[in-house]
């Protein structure tokens, strides 16, 4: 699995484009802008995963033709008050899905009502759950305190050091976070 990124848009969201198995599939994508077009340059997309519908994190869903664009159901009313005129979701994802071979949905909520991540062998992206230092706002509508921290508290407890890919800011670990964020670290 060869994963690449960029960052996109006014709130600097990471964007990832994970290449296995023959397929690509992109995390995330901020705007349909230039800088994406260029990133991806002649690499074709087969799906977009939305880890959820935020405005900073849906812009350029529908920039790479022909590709299937997911997310979470409860996300929908986001996606549609952003971008009213868009294509038809491809496929509304959930717990257990599994979307490449190996990369497996948590549904997350918190953040959102559909938020989700996609965990893999020793990796998982994480969206706006869980960040360096910090973790994903939940004053926003349809945010939950109570369940950003269940959430985050299931995150937590998962086997392994996991290379964390978040939403926005740097790749950190899963171990990292646990003895480092104060988020983590009261739950411990």
């Amino acid at each position: 699995m060869r994963v690449s990124s960029i960052c996109l848009g006014p709130l600097a969201t990471n964007c990832y484009l994970i290449e296995a198995d023959g397929t690509r599939m992109l995390i995330d994508p901020a705007e349909d802008s230039e800088a994406l077009m260029s990133f991806l340059g002649d690499r074709a997309v087969d799906i977009v995963l939305l880890t959820h519908g935020h405005f900073d994190h849906v812009g350029g869903a529908w920039a790479c033709d022909g590709a299937r664009v997911m997310i979470h159901e409860a996300d929908l009313p986001y996606v549609d008050h952003v971008h009213p005129d868009h294509r038809p979701i491809d496929r509304f994802v959930d717990e257990g899905d599994e979307i490449l071979p190996g990369l497996k949905i948590l549904h997350t909520p918190g953040h959102s009502p559909g938020s989700i991540v996609l965990l893999g062998d020793g990796i998982l992206f994480g969206g706006d759950l869980l960040f360096a230092g910090s973790i994903g706002r939940t004053d926003f509508p349809g945010g939950s305190p109570r369940e950003m921290e269940a959430s985050l508290r299931r995150i937590a407890t998962l086997s392994g050091d996991l290379t964390v890919y978040p939403g926005h800011g740097e790749i950190t670990t899963l171990a990292e976070e646990r003895e480092t964020n104060p988020f983590l670290v009261t739950m411990f």
